[in-house]
């Protein structure tokens, strides 16, 4: 599902999606970072102006597979996907990163959207496959904040 264009102005992508993996601080001292995993680049933006309070690092990828290979390279802390994507959907890609031979990976916080009408069953497919929280599209920003607040807490040094 794409969406339409976005109202406010786009900002700087924190880093290429694709480009070399950066050194990441010591756990605990850094950013949390979020791999933003949807094909519409309006979405991703969106995501990004909604969790800007938070000051997170992002990550992103228009695809499950690209989401995959990402998440593989760089360690992330949560992971937000859309349902419907072009290959492989959001339930499915939740299963491969839940069956991740890197331990600390697998346990990554996973929240799918879907703007799906059949919602009962993509949070079926979702649950399923080791979702942490499920949201239907549109999103508020308050509902996305709230969500993200309750499966990935602010680490101890922020509070």
């Amino acid at each position: 599902m794409k969406a339409g264009p976005l109202s406010a102005p786009e900002p700087a992508p924190s880093r290429p999606t694709g480009s070399t993996p950066t050194v990441r601080p010591a756990s605990g001292t850094g950013p949390q970072r979020v791999l933003l995993v949807d094909d519409s680049r309006s979405i991703r933006t969106l995501l990004k102006i909604y969790l800007m309070a938070r000051s997170f690092e992002f990550l992103e990828a228009e695809s499950a597979e690209e989401g995959l290979k990402v998440a593989e390279a760089e360690p992330v802390d949560l992971i937000l996907t859309d349902f419907h994507m072009d290959g492989m959907n959001g339930a499915d890609f939740a299963g491969q990163i839940r069956a991740s031979t890197n331990t600390k990976l697998s346990k990554v916080p996973i929240l799918m959207m879907t703007g799906d009408p059949n919602v009962a069953e993509v949070r079926a497919l979702g649950q399923k496959a080791g979702i942490s929280a499920f949201v239907r599209k549109p999103v508020s920003c308050a509902q996305l904040m709230t969500l993200v607040d309750t499966i990935l807490p602010l680490p101890r040094a922020a509070k």
